[in-house]
């Protein structure tokens, strides 16, 4: 009988999920659908790649970026932040992203975004597979109405914008939304060599919990509130640089995630740039990668910024 009992207790005990990491046996199954992708870039790009400064393209201003960017565990279920540590359902992810944006008015300018993402690989966590490899991503398009600008007297620029995500993502490779809304406002202010701007707005998406993935209180994709800063520099004809500050806070249960991005552009040919920008995501958030990269082009019909 007491034989019996410990066997019971041992088996009990070893059955019991101590990490998200350490259990990769059972049954494997689809992850609850979202896109996992958090980073959008501005079409636009006014002061900063990822942050809205509250100003708008020219009229008749086109402008086309090509990106490479490279994820470093964009989904893992750490329950603390340990930067290039632990394993994920996705390890490493390579995505290409095209941007458009064009100026309508004075005051208005539009822009669509396509990713697609290139490749991406983790290892089984728990009941589930990681995403199949490759496919396109969820594609944004976007609109910007100027309330304010400085070129027309105003003291600062404010703007109000409005992102929305088409429903055809890949659903195999972790990049379909059946909704996504984020409506914002921006700020900014340019000065002599310089330029400051912030945005603030909810992302509105469907609510996934995925505690029964991780064991994990707090692992919940839905709606947050998504603020950005940046400060970028004018002073230089030919490379200038830009710092910004992303984040995003739960409305319906999760984790605070956010990310800190340097960039560093060069006008190398009339109408052309090469840009980089990379930095670490701080936070314990399951979506928030440990570092990210990106490296791109764009080529406008006039000058951007």
């Amino acid at each position: 009988m007491l034989r019996t009992a410990a066997v019971a207790a041992a088996v009990a005990l070893f059955s019991l999920p101590s990490s998200a990491h350490a259990l990769e046996s059972g049954p494997k199954g689809p992850l609850p659908m979202f896109d996992l992708q958090r980073l959008r870039l501005d079409p636009g790009s006014l002061g900063s790649l990822v942050v809205g400064t509250g100003r708008t393209l020219a009229p008749g201003l086109l402008r086309v970026g090509l990106n490479y960017h490279y994820e470093q565990l964009p989904m893992h279920f750490q329950t603390r932040w340990e930067p290039g540590d632990g394993t994920g359902l996705v390890e490493n992810k390579m995505t290409a992203h095209l941007t458009v944006g064009y100026g309508v008015l004075s005051w208005l300018d539009v822009g669509a975004e396509l990713p697609f993402i290139l490749m991406q690989g983790g290892k089984p966590t728990l009941e589930y597979l990681p995403p199949r490899s490759g496919g396109l991503a969820t594609p944004w398009l976007s609109a910007r109405a100027a309330l304010l600008r400085q070129t027309t007297g105003a003291p600062i620029n404010m703007a109000v914008a409005l992102t929305a995500g088409l429903p055809v993502g890949s659903r195999a490779a972790q990049a379909h939304e059946d909704y996504a809304w984020h409506p914002r406002l921006q700020l900014g202010y340019v000065g002599e060599g310089f330029q400051v701007g912030g945005e603030a707005g909810v992302f509105l998406r469907k609510r996934h919990d995925l505690r029964p993935v991780s064991y994990v209180e707090g692992d919940v994709v839905g709606n947050e509130l998504r603020l950005g800063a940046t400060v970028t520099s004018r002073g230089g004809d030919v490379t200038r640089g830009e710092v910004s500050v992303v984040a995003g806070v739960p409305l319906q249960g999760g984790r605070v995630g956010a990310e800190l991005l340097i960039a560093i552009r060069r006008h190398a040919l009339q109408g052309l740039d090469l840009y980089v920008m990379g930095g670490p995501g701080v936070g314990a958030g399951f979506d928030t990668p440990t570092i990210r990269f990106v490296a791109g082009l764009s080529w406008s019909t006039g000058k951007v910024d």
